[in-house]
């Protein structure tokens, strides 16, 4: 510290004192004379003079070299800590804007779900509306399906014509069927073939004997599917009549 180099500079300043002195007295002594002319001391005084110079410059020049160091290490110091404000500022804005990005997509997420299920719902509510339709009309006494075919026909006994096709108003060998299938020229049913099929659908049917193939589609996701078939469907057959029941 400063007063540490001051009483080292002190005590340094006594010691050449005293050895000049002491030349002095060895001085006088050879040559038998007790007193010290005036030139030798002040020879003594400028030397000591100009040590006392020497050390104050030494002690001046160490001191503006302390002042730089500590002007610098102030300087690196600020300059620390502008660069660490400038990063946290970045952090945090980086922070603020995935969290901005996370609840953007977290609300586009809920409302896709929403609007799903209230899809979802809707259309849960036309198939029951259809079918309490059906019910009511069925109650009432309307008639919904085709005139009951005539005794005996498509029986052991008549070999002419397509049983199953004449059950159901299909068959699954179509134009390759061996029996005949009497196409009525007005019917209340309408059949429309492969009018509903889907991918997962289609992929069962190609691997029968591919037990696991089943499972990669879910009869939820066939149902859905279903329901988006039917509100589309529906409407096209009401253009052109009243639809009293649905099947597929």
């Amino acid at each position: 510290s400063h007063q540490k180099y001051r009483a080292i500079l002190k005590k340094e300043k006594r010691k050449k004192k005293r050895q000049a002195l002491a030349k002095l007295r060895d001085s006088e002594a050879a040559e038998k004379d007790e007193s010290v002319s005036e030139e030798e001391e002040e020879e003594v005084e400028e030397e000591e003079e100009e040590e006392e110079k020497k050390l104050e410059a030494e002690r001046q020049k160490l001191h503006e070299q302390w002042l730089l160091r500590e002007e610098k290490a102030q300087e690196e110091f600020k300059l620390k800590k502008e660069k660490e404000e400038a990063a946290r500022k970045r952090q945090e804005e980086e922070e603020r804007k995935i969290k901005e990005e996370w609840e953007e997509q977290q609300r586009k997420e809920r409302e896709v779900a929403q609007q799903k299920q209230q899809e979802k719902k809707e259309r849960e509510a036309a198939v029951q509306r259809m079918l309490d339709q059906a019910e009511s009309q069925l109650e009432n006494g309307v008639s919904w399906h085709n005139p009951e075919p005539p005794e005996n026909l498509g029986t052991e006994k008549d070999r002419a014509n397509c049983p199953f096709y004449i059950k159901t108003g299909s068959c699954r060998f179509g134009d390759r069927c061996s029996r005949k299938h009497n196409y009525p020229t007005s019917s209340k049913t309408l059949l429309v073939r492969g009018m509903f099929i889907t991918f997962g659908m289609e992929q069962c049917r190609r691997d029968d004997y591919d037990t696991d193939a089943s499972l990669e589609y879910s009869d939820e996701e066939t149902y859905q599917q279903f329901l988006e078939f039917y509100e589309d469907v529906l409407p096209e057959f009401q253009n052109v009549g009243k639809v009293v029941q649905f099947k597929v």
